[in-house]
């Protein structure tokens, strides 16, 4: 009988299975191939620290970027990989590439984060996913992005891709310079 019970009240207790909002939404973004070759999104909008809408394909329609996602103001080996590539800024510079980081976190947030560590490149915020889902770098059980890195090139073609596949899988600023060589 008291086996009867506890079954009961465990099945009972089962969890009601809980729809993910953003299930539509697919994961990966045809326009970004898995292999690198693919070209960047006609549309990448985030917010800057002051609210207002920046389009991050105007920074590579003029320039090569290394353009990296993070998880959030809160994540020491994001503040690490930031930090890292803050220190190679002079590196980056001079292989004419600007480094732009984008999480979802608020914009208030991600300029505390800017001021906090010195960052001399932009941090964006998309609270809202857009553009990282467009990146297929959305993980909707946290509502956050995977950590990330991107080479685009002058107009748009991506020629170097990372996704990590947990907190500490990111490449290294030596990795990533090495994907800056200029076409031939």
């Amino acid at each position: 009988m008291r086996t009867l019970i506890l079954l009961a009240v465990l099945a009972s207790c089962r969890p009601e299975r809980v729809e993910n909002p953003h299930s539509h939404v697919p994961t990966t973004n045809p326009e970004v191939q898995q292999d690198v070759g693919g070209t960047a999104p006609d549309s990448s909008t985030v917010k800057a620290r002051d609210g207002s809408n920046v389009d991050l394909t105007q920074q590579w329609a003029e320039k090569r970027v290394v353009l990296v996602f993070y998880m959030g103001h809160w994540c020491p080996e994001c503040t690490k990989q930031l930090n890292a590539l803050n220190e190679h800024q002079q590196d980056f510079a001079a292989k004419h590439t600007t480094v732009i980081a984008v999480s979802t976190d608020s914009p208030e947030d991600a300029g505390k984060l800017k001021d906090k560590l010195g960052l001399t490149f932009d941090v964006y915020s998309d609270t809202d996913l857009q553009t990282i889902t467009k990146w297929g770098v959305a993980n909707y059980d946290t509502n956050i992005a995977k950590p990330a890195t991107f080479v685009i090139q002058k107009g748009g073609a991506v020629t170097f891709k990372k996704i990590g596949g947990s907190m500490t899988d990111r490449p290294s600023v030596d990795e990533v310079l090495a994907q800056l060589t200029d076409p031939s």
